[in-house]
């Protein structure tokens, strides 16, 4: 009797499951239509940005036009991968996998809100198919209004001269070029190449929070062979090195480190950098014109100053120019292609599935995108991954417990970190603080990949220096990281809950 009543009990859930499941995908015609219109729509968009990008625009507003556009481009891969890779988890049935779909990011696609800030990520939770489904069409409609609206775009497009390119991989293209800031590049070349409209210096302020590229911005386009042609004399002070009192003599400064570059070919024009953390004052910025114009009496000399204080805006002669962290849809399509390599995603679901968690928890840091997305690229098998994506959780929940903060913002902060490693014997390493080296001085033979993998033998007792990363674009700065092999305390610095 206790055996017919479990066979019927068994076959009515059965049977509710089949009724429930059949009833869910009947509720859900169209996704994977939805999803090709999106692909559809994606693909007008990239070969927009592609020739666009292939052209020497000089406009302003049609380059903020096409920031737009590649900020919809971005999202828009964003929510299609995010929706592709969770249909192809929902299939699996494995316990290890319905722990996969449990923290997978289509669970909690977040997407750049103005003025929330990188720090405050908000989440779309896609509870159910119908939510997915709904912001599936919200961005194809959206696209698609974007596209429609491009035709004068694409029409004045034509007029601006092709920049000549060599065919390389995405990924190699995207390693050796200052991602998502082709916008603020074209920016400050119109503003240093073009005439002033009076003879007084013209001034551009630069303002942004810390890490974000202020200053590789800024050496970036003075390696521009058309800069270096337009100016005689390049300048830096670095941060610190003006003070708010006194008189500024650059006379006295010509034969120092101060001038990073001369062209005794050019016209007599001076291009003076100057970095600050907080502010100047309009004495002193006063006596840099004035020394500035002694040194080059003639009109089209400029000033750039880079700063985190909004105290140096009325300084400028020119609107200012402020920078801010990636979106996070940005990000993760520079790390999917640093990741994937020449490879497609979308033919592996599974691992894109973990490497948009990986990016999603890096909070948009470069030198992590480097670091890990290399290893990931160099050991492509789920397994690894796997491991990869478990460590960074790990690392996430350590420092909020510890700091009840994000250990990427605490990098941002230059506050110490604990950095994983998959070796046996210490699964943790303290970064005590970061710097940047010259691309012509010495650096030392163990890197963070060797710390992470536990490969270079036995490390340094004590704290010793270690290569973060090399960067492929001017002015092709070294980072440096000072360690030591400690694990944390967690009892240490806890936060009360």
């Amino acid at each position: 009797m206790d055996i017919l009543v479990s066979a019927i009990v068994g076959d009515f859930i059965s049977r509710s499951a089949s009724f429930m499941i059949s009833k869910y995908f009947q509720q859900q015609p169209g996704l994977n239509k939805i999803q090709q219109r999106l692909q559809r729509v994606l693909l007008r968009i990239d070969i927009i940005a592609e020739e666009a990008e292939a052209r020497d625009i000089t406009n302003q507003g049609m380059l903020r036009q096409l920031k737009m556009l590649r900020q919809g481009m971005y999202r828009g891969r964003y929510v299609l991968d995010a929706s592709r890779f969770q249909a192809a988890l929902d299939e699996e049935v494995s316990p290890s996998s319905s722990a996969l779909c449990k923290y997978s990011p289509a669970k909690r696609l977040c997407f750049s809100r103005a003025g929330s800030g990188s720090s405050n990520r908000e989440a779309l939770l896609f509870g159910t198919n119908s939510n997915m489904r709904e912001e599936l069409q919200r961005m194809v409609d959206t696209l698609e209004e974007t596209v429609s609206g491009m035709k004068e775009f694409i029409f004045f497009l034509e007029s601006y001269p092709r920049i000549h390119r060599q065919p390389y991989g995405t990924y190699l293209v995207l390693d050796n070029c200052m991602f998502g800031r082709q916008t603020e590049r074209e920016r400050v070349l119109n503003f240093l190449l073009c005439p002033s409209a009076t003879s007084d210096l013209a001034v551009l302020p630069i303002i942004g929070p810390r890490r974000v590229g202020k200053s590789t911005l800024v050496e970036y386009i003075c390696r521009d062979e058309s800069v270096r042609d337009g100016f005689s004399m390049i300048m830096f002070f670095p941060e610190g090195s003006l003070k708010d009192e006194g008189v500024v003599d650059l006379k006295g400064n010509i034969m120092n480190s101060l001038v990073r570059h001369e062209n005794f070919a050019s016209q007599n024009r001076l291009l003076i950098i100057v970095e600050i953390a907080e502010g100047i004052s309009e004495e002193t910025l006063r006596s840099l014109k004035s020394s500035a114009t002694f040194i080059t009496p003639c009109s089209g000399c400029k000033i750039i100053i880079t700063s985190r204080s909004d105290r140096v805006v009325n300084l400028g002669t020119t609107e200012a120019l402020r920078l801010d962290y990636l979106s996070q849809e940005a990000y993760w399509h520079y790390f999917k292609s640093l990741a994937f390599g020449s490879r497609s995603p979308d033919e592996e679901p599974k691992l894109a599935s973990m490497a948009m968690e990986i990016a999603l928890e890096h909070k948009q840091c470069f030198a992590s995108a480097h670091i890990i997305a290399g290893m990931l690229r160099d050991n492509f098998n789920a397994q690894f991954w796997s491991t990869i994506l478990d460590c960074v959780r790990a690392f996430k929940q350590t420092h909020l417990l510890m700091f009840g903060q994000h250990p990427y913002l605490r990098m941002r902060e230059d506050a110490p970190v604990y950095g994983w490693r998959l070796a046996s014997s210490s699964k943790y390493f303290l970064v005590c603080n970061t710097c940047q080296l010259g691309s012509s001085e010495e650096v030392p033979k163990i890197s963070v990949q060797d710390i992470i993998l536990g490969h270079g033998g036995t490390l340094p007792r004590g704290q010793f220096e270690a290569l973060g990363w090399r960067s492929r674009i001017p002015p092709y700065y070294n980072y440096m990281v000072s360690c030591k092999m400690q694990e944390p305390q967690l009892t240490v610095g806890r936060k009360k809950r």
